[in-house]
């Protein structure tokens, strides 16, 4: 009966190496604009459907992939990665997003303000 709370002990322990931001932001909603704005490139007619299929396909991976890993996203990081709102650079898909995300997580990670190691996202 023993066994358990060492078990216990190590995830507890574990846990604690990884350290989490305050307060998640709110997850934003793109309404597939980005994939109707692919799926008008001067392509032939007949590939437009694909072209927007496989769009949506990868956003919704993309998507996923964000959603799973919202709790290391702050109110700065997306103030960061959404300052051009308006502009040509505009982030309008959650591949664009994941790929700004990224940098500034992965850039806390090795600065130590946020402790990712021993833990596989």
């Amino acid at each position: 009966m023993s066994a358990p709370i060492p078990f216990f002990l190590a995830i507890v322990v574990f846990a604690g190496t990884i350290s989490f931001p305050a307060e998640a932001t709110e997850f934003p909603a793109f309404q597939g604009g980005f994939c109707t704005e692919v799926a008008k490139q001067p392509i032939k007619p007949a590939d437009r459907f694909l072209a927007l299929t496989q769009c949506n396909r990868s956003e919704n991976r993309f998507k996923e992939q964000l959603q799973k890993h919202w709790f290391l996203v702050t109110d700065d990081d997306m103030k960061f990665c959404m300052k051009s709102k308006g502009t040509m650079n505009e982030i309008k898909s959650y591949q664009q997003l994941m790929g700004c995300l990224s940098v500034i997580v992965g850039q806390k990670c090795y600065s130590g303000t946020l402790t990712c190691r021993g833990k596989t996202l």
